[in-house]
């Protein structure tokens, strides 16, 4: 549930100033958990304990849209009224949110932080997304708290370092859709001095991404089990192989037909569904309910040229308790850490992708190790707001060539933290 931000004066003019960094702890994300266990760790905003005496900036409630600023700091009263972990009067208990921020604050004990709550209450938990209504943008999301904390550094002569130590594959899942483009107005290549840091995803393996190629005429079925009900995001061209290269629209001649058994739940029309405006390609976000077995098929009308495929690709957010049985593709690499503005870090004992030892292919870093890679998160977060100390103007990809895939940077006696009450 954080995205850390760590920055640094641009110019630090003794030992004591260079210690500074700004944190942007984006607050109640879901947790992304190592590959070796599952978290049972509640999926919360940080703590009153976990802040108490922290150097906080800002922070922005996205529940509400309520926002404070110090100056330079904000007052304990003001933290206490935005202080998370509270349901049934919890609120000096630590979920996710708050172990995250005590891990990042061991790790830099004098870094000025900007907090922000992106996750909804309830049991449902959602992430905080930009809302929409007849065309117009209503609600702010967490690309938005982002791209506002980093202007916020930019007035204080502050870089960052930003920790998301979450994820999900409900967007575009390829960097081409909005959230994507947000986060690239901010940082990414040629935007130095801002860097944006995410858990790479579960990396246990897990059958949650299908993917096939249809050519014309052709029918594929897609084979999935789940244990309850289940949101599933399908885009047809993504990997768009000859239309991608033509420039030509995605094609519509498509239908995706669910089935339980020989029944037909639904059926949804390619042509009925519009392309999406920034990457030109078509989302279907739909949702089966029950459990039990399914089928997806999906059927290509013949118009004449078998040689013109088309690429799909399905993700679940059922997490272990869905599974497709056929179509699997092992690449398995969470949103914002697939983004390319963004520097992607997972477990090297973790399975994210077949390419993932490989440079220039996700995840961007791999720790030794285990542990929750949540919690894991801030150890490089910390490190890249060090290297921008050396070098200020440095962008994504900068941090990422002089970092490497396996970077040496310390765990800050992970063992001695895990054995102590402060976790």
């Amino acid at each position: 549930p954080h995205q850390l931000m760590l920055a640094s004066k641009k110019r630090p003019k003794s030992a004591k100033s260079d210690q500074k960094r700004s944190l942007f702890a984006l607050a109640k994300m879901g947790v992304v958990r190592a590959c070796h266990k599952r978290s049972t760790t509640p999926w919360t905003s940080p703590s009153w304990e976990s802040m108490k005496g922290a150097q906080v900036i800002a922070f922005y409630d996205l529940r509400n849209g309520r926002r404070a600023v110090g100056n330079p700091y904000l007052d304990e009263q003001t933290l206490l009224s935005f202080a998370g972990d509270s349901a049934g009067g919890e609120q000096h208990h630590d979920g996710h949110g708050s172990i995250v921020l005590r891990r990042t604050r061991q790790l830099a004990p004098d870094a000025p932080l900007i907090l922000v709550r992106a996750f909804t209450d309830g049991p449902e938990l959602n992430l905080i997304r930009t809302g929409w209504e007849d065309g117009r943008q209503t609600i702010d999301g967490w690309t938005e708290a982002y791209i506002a904390a980093v202007e916020l550094c930019q007035q204080r002569g502050l870089l960052s370092a930003t920790n998301c130590s979450f994820g999900g594959f409900r967007h575009a899942m390829d960097g081409t859709g909005w959230e994507s483009n947000q986060v690239g107005l901010v940082t990414g290549a040629g935007l130095g001095g801002h860097v944006l840091v995410a858990a790479a995803g579960p990396g246990d393996g897990r059958a949650a991404h299908a993917s096939w190629d249809v050519y014309q005429g052709q029918l594929r079925s897609i084979r999935l089990y789940q244990q309850e009900t289940t949101i599933y995001n399908l885009w047809a061209g993504l990997s768009r192989h000859d239309n991608e290269q033509s420039g030509e629209p995605v094609p519509a001649d498509w239908t995706v037909d669910v089935l339980s058994g020989d029944k037909l739940l639904v059926q949804h029309v390619g042509s009925e569904i519009p392309e999406n405006m920034w990457n030109k390609r078509r989302q279907l976000t739909f949702t089966i309910e029950g459990s039990g077995l399914y089928e997806l098929r999906v059927n290509r009308h013949d118009s004449g040229d078998e040689h013109n495929s088309l690429r799909f690709d399905c993700w679940t957010s059922g997490g272990e308790n869905t599974s497709f049985h056929n179509f699997v593709d092992p690449t398995l690499i969470s949103e914002p850490a697939i983004f390319p503005q963004v520097l992607a870090v997972g477990l090297r004992v973790c399975n994210y992708s077949p390419d993932q030892s490989l440079p220039g292919h996700k995840p961007d870093i791999l720790l030794d190790g285990f542990w929750y890679i949540s919690f894991r998160l801030p150890e490089v977060t910390v490190a890249v707001a060090e290297l921008l100390q050396r070098q200020p103007g440095a962008d994504v990809d900068a941090v990422r060539a002089l970092l490497g895939k396996y970077p040496q940077i310390k765990e800050v006696e992970l063992a001695d933290w895990l054995a102590s009450g402060d976790n």
